[in-house]
């Protein structure tokens, strides 16, 4: 499965790295420190692939300000886990050494080497800042747009009504389930972008949401319904204001939940929960909408140029021979490195 672990949204940066894999099951966590450049999705990516050709199960973190790389990396049946834990999701081991192992890639760059672009780096790093800070701005008005625009409420009547249709589908397996908040969709630089495919065989559950519209109560109540009898469950997050659960994803028994694009085949229409009125403004929300959305992505674009450009002098000064002993001993621990011959 592919998440996002992160996203840039009305709020600024918003992360559930500490869902990547629930504590639970957490076995042994690597934590990989270092500056751009320095191979940090690259290792997780090698990871991954190894385990894939083991014939394990892999769940992929996307980078929502990159959306090629990867922030994290986990193999649930090992407990295994590795994540990006430099800033924006700073993270640090818990109990180093019994469970929790750093790995600092940046002992492996050149920093003498480093140095005589260090007035160049911080401008770049400045740069990069503010257009984040502009980014999370459009996106705050666009959130704004999206509030003013919505075209009804949930109909309590009618949301009961769905509800039981929904959770009587829901399997009993007894116990108290476990949760996790991640991302199916984000803003990139490339747009928004999905990257939550579910398998084919997936029961799909949907009503689509007009613009402004948010099930809210359906959807607690629906999570509440899954956790009383036992069942583990994602809530997939809304990319713009996370405080709204989009969809609810039951891997184990192949169940998904919730919202859809209003276009979507297939799907309930939106009168079946919504108490929907008609707005003279709707076309203009709109339109306003998706405008402060494209000016929020050309920034992320442009961040993502600027750290191409941080990253240039890291690469350049960074010992790879290093980074790949350090991967190989990675892999010869979790038992994944390729037999010779």
């Amino acid at each position: 499965m592919r998440y996002f672990a992160g996203g840039n949204t009305s709020q600024g940066f918003c992360t559930r790295f500490d869902h990547i894999l629930p504590k639970e099951q957490q076995k042994r966590m690597f934590y990989l420190k270092g500056g751009p450049g320095v191979g940090k999705s690259s290792l997780m990516k090698a990871v991954g692939k190894a385990a894939e050709n083991a014939g394990l199960q892999v769940e992929y973190f996307y980078c929502s300000s990159d959306p090629d790389s990867l922030d994290g990396v986990a193999l649930p049946e090992k407990g295994v886990a590795l994540m990006d834990g430099t800033s924006p999701h700073v993270y640090d081991p818990v109990t180093p050494g019994a469970r929790d192992t750093l790995i600092s890639l940046g002992d492996f760059l050149d920093e003498k080497g480093l140095r005589a672009s260090l007035e160049e780096l911080q401008q770049t790093q400045r740069q990069i800042s503010a257009r984040f800070q502009q980014c999370y701005h459009y996106l705050n008005a666009a959130a704004q747009v999206r509030k003013a625009a919505c075209a009804g409420e949930e109909k309590p009547a009618t949301m009961r009504t769905l509800l039981k249709e929904w959770t009587d589908v829901l399997p009993l397996r007894g116990g108290e389930g476990r949760c996790r908040q991640l991302f199916g969709e984000a803003f990139t630089p490339s747009g928004l972008v999905r990257r939550t495919d579910f398998p084919k065989e997936t029961r799909r559950f949907e009503i689509a949401c007009p613009l402004g519209c948010h099930p809210d109560g359906l959807m607690k109540r629906l999570g509440d319904a899954a956790a009383s009898r036992g069942l583990d469950r994602v809530e997939l997050l809304d990319p713009l204001e996370p405080e709204h659960v989009r969809q609810l994803y039951l891997p184990e028994h192949g169940l998904l939940f919730g919202c859809a694009p209003e276009n979507a085949p297939n799907v309930l229409p939106p009168e079946r929960l919504f108490d929907l009125n008609a707005r003279e403004e709707e076309s203009f929300d709109r339109n306003a909408y998706e405008l402060l959305c494209q000016r929020a992505v050309e920034q992320l674009s442009a961040a993502k140029k600027l750290h191409d450009r941080l990253e240039a002098p890291y690469i350049h000064c960074m010992d790879f021979l290093k980074w790949q002993t350090k991967l190989d001993g990675i892999l010869e621990e979790l038992s994944l490195l390729p037999s010779k011959g």
